[in-house]
């Protein structure tokens, strides 16, 4: 057996990078899309990670954040300007592994921020590589991965090229190899185990660590946080690493250290800040100022007669999503997007699994409800729609809990919506607190929005993901709860096993389109005082609570028609009067006559489609209409442009109609739109 030297050990955070993007892995062969990797990178920096490892599983060079209303951009779309970016907010060590070929190719990486380069498909190629790169540059910088996979009867065979290719190579004969090849380390990942959520495959991790005396590192297959531990308690690895986990939940890594700790495993002690990396991005406000400049300009240029695609959009088979859309999602090799394949999954899921689902939701409360009566059992974030129904009628009518309602006031109710919120205290019999801005601070944050990333609703998503948080840290109430999971239900973000809970990141990235708080500093005389529903929680306050915002959605089967017609059943809950224009639905949005639509508009401006897409492909995957519903549901909404900006929006922000188009039309993606004879024209799914 080999004897390997004592060290702490490393719990190591793997990213997954497709087109500059972080993708969930599901057996080497489902890609869902997460989110960009810089934000994720500085979380990572900010817990003081013991090191990180960012694979690059795109199949070309192209690196695409997607978006022109992000606040983190690319400067081109070549690998090596990805890592750039990732070096500016990386202040941990960086094995950077992905389309490595050469000597030549590592240096590139090792100059442009890596501290370390994993190989895999070439090493096998060429295992000279391994002996040339290790005498260049030194044993300690080379990693070799090796994704594994059982062959039955305790055997496991090597592949390459992303898992899809056998090469008949024996995972214990090939990690001796490139031992003595001059490799410094290993990364062994389970092929059969990556996104299952079932644990390492330990008797394989036993097998190499026993076989060589370099590092292993084990992957594949973590699903809770007693995984780490057992990763070197049983199977004697050095080091274990995850992908997945680390993406679902709040302050996962520092919880997966404790939790190691806990299990006798020697690491290093959890540090929640670092002094060179802070959670919240530290802005260049010239930058900033100079980007705001550019977008002002350019809305007053003007636009050429004629201006081609850069690109052509293709839709799901299945739905109307189409490739090119606000949500991340990814196509398979059938043309079915994600979001179907986890409604799809959502249906197979049997009634005692759901009923199971439900018990484990009422554990959860129960656990942290108040046992003396002291505080609320939980905080419901609430606008006083069909989900905030649903969600109160579990929580209060159904479990029996105490729920606290938290709304965030954006000013923006309908009529039916603001009545449907007022009436939720006296028909559930529950406190209800509202956190409302100033009119004029909300005036400020809906044009600068508007501006900066095209969405006056910035503040409207930032502030229902804060307020609630903070008021649990405030009155120590540990659970939040929201409904369902958004980027789940619409585009498939994860698997349904997955549990995500809310994070920062997730808030920040996903809802704020990079943009926290401290970006609006200074801007039409905003000041930190002005923007305190805007705060998340520190990280401290975070951990010392244990404070979690969960999804009713993963516990509960969710069906926003059913639900609905349910509450109007047992609470009168009203719809809106008469028809969207933008959508077929009545029962959405009421909390925010702005989100159907000219936040809504913004977006078919942006990418070609609406919210009657939206809901259109939510109903097409529940068996509500056909897909030739959906399309002609899509071609009559769609590209309306909605009376609320001209009633209501232009007023309330002090813009005239002509700016706000000119404004408008710079957000246009050139993948989507293109001029022709001085019109916008796009590709249409029933062309």
């Amino acid at each position: 057996m080999a004897v390997r030297s004592a060290a702490q050990t490393r719990i190591i955070p793997c990213i997954l990078l497709k087109n500059g993007l972080i993708v969930r892995s599901q057996t080497f062969s489902v890609h869902q899309v997460i989110g960009n990797p810089l934000s994720t990178i500085r979380r990572f920096s900010d817990w003081n990670v013991d090191e990180l490892v960012l694979l690059d599983i795109s199949k070309g060079h192209v690196h695409d954040l997607r978006r022109d209303d992000l606040q983190a951009q690319y400067s081109d779309n070549s690998v090596l300007s990805v890592l750039q970016a990732v070096s500016s907010v990386c202040a941990i060590p960086l094995a950077v592994g992905g389309r490595i070929h050469s000597v030549d190719d590592m240096r590139v990486r090792l100059r442009g921020g890596a501290d370390k380069c994993v190989i895999n498909t070439q090493a096998i190629l060429t295992p000279q590589l391994i002996t040339d790169s290790a005498k260049t540059f030194g044993s300690q910088c080379i990693v070799v991965s090796i994704d594994a996979k059982e062959k039955g009867n305790g055997q496991y065979e090597v592949y390459r090229s992303d898992g899809q290719v056998p090469t008949g190579l024996s995972v214990v004969e090939w990690a001796k190899e490139v031992e003595k090849l001059g490799a410094g380390e290993i990364l062994l990942n389970s092929i059969d185990r990556d996104g299952s959520g079932q644990g390492y495959d330990i008797e394989l991790v036993k097998m190499v660590a026993s076989a060589v005396k370099i590092p292993v590192i084990a992957m594949g297959g973590v699903g809770q946080y007693s995984h780490f531990a057992t990763a070197v308690n049983e199977g004697s690895a050095d080091a274990a690493a995850a992908a997945n986990i680390f993406h679902f939940f709040e302050l996962s890594y520092p919880i997966a250290k404790n939790t190691a700790k806990e299990a006798g495993v020697d690491v290093r002690g959890v540090v929640l800040e670092n002094p060179y990396v802070s959670r919240e991005p530290r802005y260049d406000l010239t930058e900033r100022d100079a980007r705001i400049r550019k977008r002002l300009e350019a809305s007053k240029t003007p636009l050429p007669k004629d201006r081609p695609h850069t690109g052509k959009t293709r839709w799901c088979t299945r739905c109307v999503y189409p490739s090119i859309s606000a949500a991340p999602m990814e196509f398979d090799d059938k043309g079915v997007c994600t979001g179907c394949r986890i409604a799809e999954a959502k249906k197979n899921i049997t009634k005692d699994v759901w009923e199971r689902r439900t018990q484990r939701l009422y554990d959860i409360l129960k656990a942290n409800a108040s046992k003396d009566g002291s505080r609320y059992d939980c905080i419901i974030a609430v606008s006083g729609g069909k989900d905030s129904y649903f969600q109160t009628h579990i929580v209060k009518r159904e479990f029996g809990f105490n729920p606290l309602l938290v709304t965030y006031n954006g000013n923006n109710w309908l009529e039916s919506g603001w009545k449907n919120m007022l009436r939720m205290r006296e028909v559930f019999d529950v406190d209800h607190v509202m956190v409302s801005p100033s009119i004029p601070m909300l005036q400020k944050l809906n044009r600068l929005g508007f501006i900066i990333m095209g969405d006056m609703n910035w503040h409207a998503h930032m502030g229902i993901m804060t307020t609630p948080m903070q008021l649990a840290v405030k009155h120590q109430i540990p659970i939040v709860m929201y409904g369902e999971h958004g980027y789940m239900d619409l585009c498939g973000q994860f698997s349904l096993d997955d549990f995500p809970e809310v994070n920062y990141r997730d808030r920040t990235e996903h809802f704020g389109r990079g943009y926290d708080w401290n970006y609006m500093l200074g801007l039409e005389g905003i000041e930190a005082q002005h923007l305190m529903p805007y705060k998340y929680p520190s990280d401290q306050q975070i951990l010392d609570l244990g404070l979690r915002g969960i999804h009713l959605g993963n516990y509960v089967f969710w069906e926003a028609n059913e639900h609905g017609k349910k509450m109007v059943e047992l609470y009168k809950f009203e719809n809106h009067p008469e028809p969207f224009e933008r959508t077929y639905r009545q029962m959405s949005n009421l909390d925010d006559m702005h989100e159907n639509g000219a936040h809504d508009y913004l977006k078919y401006v942006k990418f070609g489609y609406g919210r009657c897409t939206d809901h259109a492909c939510k109903d097409i995957r529940a068996g509500i209409i056909s897909r030739d519903e959906g399309i002609a549901r899509v071609r009559k909404m769609d590209h309306i442009k909605p009376k609320d900006i001209r009633e209501r929006w232009l007023s309330y922000a002090n813009m005239d109609e002509a700016t706000f188009d000119a404004i408008a039309d710079t957000y246009r993606d050139p993948r989507v739109w293109a001029r022709q004879d001085g019109q916008w024209v796009k590709d249409n799914i029933w062309d």
